[in-house]
């Protein structure tokens, strides 16, 4: 994965642990109104967090004491290149330690200098010897054992983000556009294709590279390298969630209402609907043979997440998440950091709302301290994340507080700019071998939005891909079609050469001789409803309300290619 999800911990002197939440503060101030920062310069960046971990639960209680507390700083990266383990942690360090030195010597912003020059051990030199700080970096960094990246960051960058939500727009504009009316209501999808395709001109070809292609191509291989991976192991360990839950007696849990404190009450009353931030640190349980167990989990829900193709199974709200093993002293700790949507009490509500994802958290979390095991569960947890939870102090988000305009993008708003992408790819939605395509541009056309994705590949599908990648190599020609990923798979063939897009009888030229006055004019079907697009109207969907959608074709429950894990469990 060409993806690099850095961590980073260093101990804070003891003496300036308060001004450095004040300067924490104030670097979150900065980034909401959109002042200059040290991240301007690094179009790599997807997200960045700050927190301190001040060595006991913040909630009702005093913070440990000065000489244990540790800045934790968080980033997800857009990498050169596949790197894994170790190897990804030093390309993330010398992309953000280029950056940021190039950014200091054109500027002479010391931001980053100011920071860390909180910390102990940090170069007295600073970015002027950026090798020095790369070296301080790397012996604090710490390789994540699980993390999930959702697709759509798998596939595109963030300047290839903004260019699909600048391509949504245009599209919006052009079928909204009331001098189009009449054709409209006329006009087939098509038709509208068409003219889509022409209007939109360079803009569309923007996102139609080579580059592009060689993103999605890499993430699909990737997803279904997983997903093929994964059989063996996916019928056992669903039957050793379904036999934990049966053997174990949950016992009565014993509710205590804790108060916030005022630094993260100020914290989520300034949280938005879209791209929030949660920082998690957890004791790891004291035994060896627990600590084992639960590596030995993390690794498989590592194994699992790489097959998601939207969100986390049925959790369409987060962007990015990891789990880190960190050394804090002589104790062991787990970090979770997640970039998530939606308010604080509806993104828990989303994991605690589902039984297999539950059962998964009591997996990872259930031997740390105060855990909730027992019933009732959902408010005991809850009480439980705010003891545990560090405020996120300062939150950088490339697409609210970088350089461009702000772009406000939920994850269901990434998935539908890719449905675009890939239904704007085909020369003509008339011709497609696969009846998805028109389907899925007619139900955009009429509604606003395209059909959700599949949330897992098929098996054949996740074969096909495989295979196709594997004969590449031995240059030979594939026996098996290329399936798409996001639509149930068709049967196999020899594919027919396609029909040049001028000759067609559904293009736009054919069809310009009957228009009236607007020579690129094309529309909905007749009897459709007024030329409107909906899209959102502004407005989020909460992630029950996502999940009440339905499920994605091919994927109810008991589907035999969703394997008893997805009935059983999803580590997610």
């Amino acid at each position: 994965m060409r993806h690099g999800s850095l961590t980073v911990i260093t101990k804070i002197h003891p003496e300036a642990i308060g001004s450095l939440m004040a300067f924490l503060q104030g670097l979150d101030r900065a980034f909401q109104a959109r002042e200059p920062h040290l991240f301007q310069d690094i179009e790599e960046l997807y997200f960045a967090h700050w927190g301190i971990s001040a060595g006991a639960p913040w909630d009702g209680q005093q913070p440990g004491p000065p000489e244990d507390c540790y800045l934790i700083f968080a980033a997800d990266l857009r990498l050169p290149g596949t790197f894994h383990g170790q190897k990804q942690v030093d390309a993330a360090l010398t992309l953000l330690v280029d950056r940021l030195s190039l950014h200091a010597a054109r500027t002479g912003d010391p931001t980053f200098d100011a920071l860390y020059g909180h910390c102990e051990g940090y170069p007295a030199r600073g970015l002027n010897a950026p090798g020095e700080v790369q070296a301080y970096l790397q012996r604090h960094a710490v390789a994540c054992h699980s993390r999930h990246v959702d697709f759509a960051y798998r596939a595109a960058t963030v300047p290839g983000i903004r260019e699909l939500a600048r391509v949504r727009a245009e599209t919006e504009d052009y079928l909204n556009d009331r001098r189009r009316h009449p054709f409209l209501e006329r006009m087939g999808a098509a038709s509208v294709h068409g003219a889509l395709r022409e209007h939109l001109g360079p803009r569309l070809r923007a996102i139609l590279t080579p580059e592009w292609e060689q993103g999605l191509s890499a993430a699909r291989l990737e997803a279904a390298a997983a997903t093929l991976s994964f059989l063996p192991i996916d019928p056992p360990l669903g039957l050793l969630i379904h036999l934990k839950n049966r053997l174990s007696k949950p016992r009565r849990n014993e509710s205590h209402v804790t108060s916030p404190d005022a630094a993260r009450e100020a914290f989520e009353a300034r949280q938005g609907p879209i791209q929030n931030s949660m920082i998690l640190v957890t004791d790891l349980p004291p035994t060896r043979a627990a600590r084992l167990r639960q590596r030995l989990i993390m690794r498989l829900v590592n194994w699992r997440l790489k097959r998601n193709l939207v969100g986390m199974n049925d959790i369409r709200a987060i962007h990015f998440a990891r789990w880190v093993h960190f050394r804090r002293g002589a104790k062991r700790q787990l970090l979770f950091v997640v970039t998530y949507d939606e308010s604080w009490e509806a993104y828990i509500d989303s994991f605690v709302d589902q039984e297999d994802v539950s059962a998964f958290l009591k997996l990872i979390w259930g031997g740390s301290k105060n855990f909730p095991s027992g019933i009732p569960f959902v408010e005991p947890f809850k009480e439980w994340i705010r003891s545990v939870q560090c405020p996120t102090l300062a939150h950088y988000s490339a697409f609210l507080h970088g350089d461009a305009s702000p772009v406000p993008l939920a994850l269901t708003d990434l998935h539908e700019f890719l449905a675009l992408r890939r239904t704007l790819a085909q020369e003509s939605v008339a011709s497609s071998e696969n009846g998805a395509e028109p389907h899925a541009l007619e139900t955009f056309l009429e509604e606003g939005r395209f059909p959700y994705p599949e949330k897992f590949l098929r098996t054949r599908q996740a074969a096909s891909l495989v295979l196709d990648q594997a004969l590449s190599f031995l240059r030979l020609k594939p026996t098996m079609t290329r399936s798409n990923p996001h639509v149930p798979p068709r049967k196999m063939g020899v594919r027919r050469a396609p029909t040049p897009f001028l000759e067609r009888p559904a293009n736009l030229a054919a069809l310009k001789p009957h228009l009236p006055s607007v020579p690129s004019e094309a529309g909905r079907r007749s009897g459709a409803p007024r030329a409107r697009l909906p899209a959102h109207d502004n407005r989020r969907l909460s992630p029950a309300e996502d999940r009440a959608r339905g499920a994605s074709p091919g994927m109810a429950s008991g589907d035999p290619e969703g394997g008893p894990h997805h009935r059983g469990g999803d580590p997610s």
